[in-house]
């Protein structure tokens, strides 16, 4: 399992942040997403690395109108 942190470019506010990471466990092979509204540009997204690449993540999150960069892995 491999976790990936996020920055967020757009401006979520609380509910939008936390509909954004319930969107994002439902993916395949995403086994966790933390947000929290305190940081609302951050997101810790956990998942089989086998299955499913950061950049496919990034991708689920366009789908959803959200633009991310890769903070770390």
């Amino acid at each position: 399992m491999h976790t990936i942190y996020l920055h967020i470019d757009e401006n979520l506010d609380a509910s939008g942040l936390a509909s954004l990471g319930e969107d994002m466990r439902q993916v395949g092979h995403i086994t966790n997403v933390e947000v929290n509204a305190g940081e609302p540009h951050d997101m810790l997204v956990e998942f089989e690395e086998q299955h499913i690449s950061p950049m496919a993540i990034l991708k689920e999150l366009g789908r959803r109108g959200v633009h991310a960069d890769i903070m770390s892995g």
